[in-house]
């Protein structure tokens, strides 16, 4: 029987605490769905009908941003970042030679940017990188999985503007409403402008409820429809896009198991999200999307998707959002833990809450033996017992590692966080 990801919390890392110390052994086959009520007080839906329409509207005029008149390209400063990095690391673990550098400075061709102005749509799900190359940049000799040029995963259907193409006009640069960077020529295709407007204007959309679902458009294979992504559903089908010889969209009806998918978005209930993010426990950790996994900030981003809240792609951004938002709460938390911890029990409201520290963000989901939960997607935690490799989703507490007090334990997370974003206060 697969265990639900809540099994997850027996990594405190190297043995520091068992499961049977954490939680009770007649509960030990229960989904994270069945045992979110371990940390919510009840399930009643914390959005209104009409405020998740309130969410979906605004999701969907962000989401398709990138196609309106008004649209703006992001400055050379913003997009070409990445020709300004220190001399990093290559797959073959030494430094990147002068010459490569120089040759990816000549193929950016910044002095014409912005040379394309084209409304466009992913057909494929696709890595955007940071320059236009699939080399990998290593801050340091050992220095796997970060990868500095890997910037994001991007789904399929996702609307984009194409702003720059390079030299060799294999890469493009694209702009989506949540990141921008370097894709595969043949990774997206122009949309015409009756598809464009039939997709903003359309309200009628689906989600998959679960992750990496192998859709087909007569029986060959289109793409996997992941968690974090939204189609199109007309007549009880739903469409994706592929690119014709001319370089343009073409929509075609997809095969689908209407079990596997939900009306976007879903009810904002704790369940749901635990639901959701079960889903996704069995996935590695994927800096910056790598290998079309997550990483931290693309597991809330995608998670929270589905209910309605749109989220920028980095952790600080996702935590700011609260700044301006009109129903969300943004907390400073204190330097002192303790205080953290009264703060955390006060105001933090389980599934809805994101808490972040310099690099990393996580999910709040309530509190067990009276310690702060959290799920979040991670590589590796400092330990008192050296680093710990988890490489994917896992649930811990705030100080994984240190809970036996070793020698000396390294800075935990409690120590490290520093705001929180309440989202649905």
């Amino acid at each position: 029987m697969q265990i639900g990801i809540l099994f997850l919390i027996i990594l405190f890392f190297g043995g520091c605490a068992t499961k049977e110390a954490i939680l009770d052994s007649n509960i030990d086959d229960l989904s994270l769905s069945q045992r979110a009520v371990m940390y919510i007080s009840d399930n009643k839906e914390i959005a209104t009908s009409n405020f998740s329409l309130k969410l979906r509207e605004e999701y969907l005029d962000k989401y398709f941003s990138v196609w309106n008149k008004d649209f703006v390209p992001p400055s050379k400063e913003d997009v070409f970042w990445g020709l300004s990095s220190k001399r990093g690391f290559g797959e073959s673990k030494r430094y990147h030679s002068d010459g490569f550098l120089d040759e990816l400075r000549l193929n950016a061709d910044v002095d014409s940017y912005p040379s394309k102005n084209d409304y466009a749509i992913m057909v494929k799900t696709a890595n955007v990188r940071v320059l236009p190359t699939i080399k990998p940049r290593f801050s340091k000799q050992d220095g796997y999985p970060f990868d500095r040029w890997q910037n994001s995963l991007i789904f399929a259907w996702t609307p984009i503007r194409i702003l720059h193409e390079d030299k060799t006009k294999e890469w493009l640069l694209v702009q989506s409403a949540f990141v921008s960077g370097w894709v595969k020529f043949d990774e997206v295709a122009k949309i015409s402008k009756k598809d464009m407007n039939n997709l903003m204007h359309t309200r009628d959309f689906v989600v998959p409820i679960k992750d990496r679902i192998p859709l087909y458009h007569k029986d060959k294979f289109v793409v996997n429809a992941r968690i974090g992504m939204l189609f199109q559903k007309i007549d009880n089908k739903i469409y994706g896009y592929y690119r014709n010889n001319e370089g343009l969209a073409i929509k075609i009806p997809l095969s689908f198991d209407t079990n596997l998918f939900s009306k976007f978005p879903l009810a904002f209930t704790q369940s749901n999200i635990a639901n959701l993010a079960d889903s996704l426990n069995l996935e590695n950790y994927g800096w910056g999307g790598m290998y079309e996994n997550r990483d931290c900030s693309a597991f809330i981003r995608d998670v929270l998707m589905n209910v309605g809240i749109f989220l920028p792609r980095n952790s600080l951004a996702q935590v700011n959002t609260a700044k301006s938002s009109p129903y969300s709460t943004y907390i400073t938390l204190p330097k002192d833990n303790d205080e953290k911890i009264e703060i955390i029990k006060k105001s933090a409201l389980p599934f809805r809450t994101i808490f972040w520290l310099k690099g990393h963000i996580m999910l709040y989901i309530g509190e067990y033996n009276n310690q702060p939960i959290v799920m979040h997607d991670v590589w590796a935690v400092n330990s008192s017992k050296g680093l710990n490799i988890l490489g994917g989703i896992s649930i811990t507490t705030l100080i994984p590692g240190n809970e036996q007090n070793g020698i000396n334990p390294p800075p935990s997370l409690l120590d490290r966080i520093e705001a929180m974003n309440i989202i649905v206060k």
